[in-house]
């Protein structure tokens, strides 16, 4: 089998709110696997966004082992764990958050940008080719205001993929969409998870996303109590691939 890109050993989270303590996030181990669209299901509260700040580094277990490929990032400082960040993830959020003043293509490469005196050509050409292939080439020049709600979460998308991340975190992106554009960036999306160098996972609250999902998971009461991957889809709602 395909090592995981992305591993979690007996995660868990704990939140304090002075007097007690209460645990969000039970002990779990997950393995997440390149070229494999892995949606994580849960109702609100049961966990599932506590789990995918842990993964993407940004939240700090209170215990258990973080593995990115075979690194163990656990014990990484802040400093050490933005630059991981920087070099392996791609983020997808609810909201594009496109900065308004700048254009399609300079919204892909800004973070290039920021990080040094100007933007590489290799970055501006891979912002060029994820857009050809979102199927936004004809929107390279304008402005955040005059795309759709669909068009602006592709653009997100590209600009999540243009560092060619290894693992893609994806946070309820058709949440805020029509019907029609949750179509199109969930088929963008399943497109993408294809590649065989990275993981794409996603987390949602709508079992109308369930069939794109290589993989689906559903957490309850911060514990997994579903996965396909182990667990027989016949005894759950079935899992299929577009």
């Amino acid at each position: 089998m395909t090592q995981p890109i992305l591993r979690l050993a007996g995660i868990a989270r704990d939140f304090h709110d002075g007097k007690t303590v209460r645990r969000v996030l039970k002990k779990t181990d997950l393995s997440v696997y390149p070229g494999e669209f892995t949606i994580i299901a849960g109702p609100s509260g049961s966990g599932k966004t506590t789990l995918l700040t842990i993964m993407g580094l940004i939240l700090k277990p209170s215990e258990g082992t973080i593995f990115v490929r075979d690194t163990d990032v656990t014990g990484y400082s802040e400093s050490r764990l933005a630059t991981m960040r920087l070099n392996n993830y791609g983020f997808v959020f609810q909201l594009a958050e496109l900065l308004p003043a700048l254009s399609v293509l300079e919204n892909v490469v800004v973070a290039n940008g920021i990080q040094g005196s100007g933007v590489a050509r290799r970055f501006r050409q891979k912002a060029l080719d994820l857009l050809e292939s979102l199927e936004l080439k004809d929107c390279l020049l304008l402005k955040p205001l005059q795309l759709s709600g669909g068009q602006k979460q592709r653009v997100a998308i590209a600009r999540a993929l243009v560092n060619d991340p290894a693992v893609m975190l994806c946070d309820e992106p058709t949440s805020a969409l029509d019907a029609e554009s949750s179509t199109i960036v969930l088929d963008a999306l399943k497109r993408l998870s294809q590649d065989q160098t990275r993981g794409m996972i996603m987390v949602t609250h709508d079992p109308r996303v369930f069939p794109y999902a290589d993989r689906l998971i559903k957490i309850e009461n911060g514990a997994i109590v579903y996965d396909s991957r182990t667990t027989d889809a016949a005894v759950d709602a079935p899992v299929q691939n577009q």
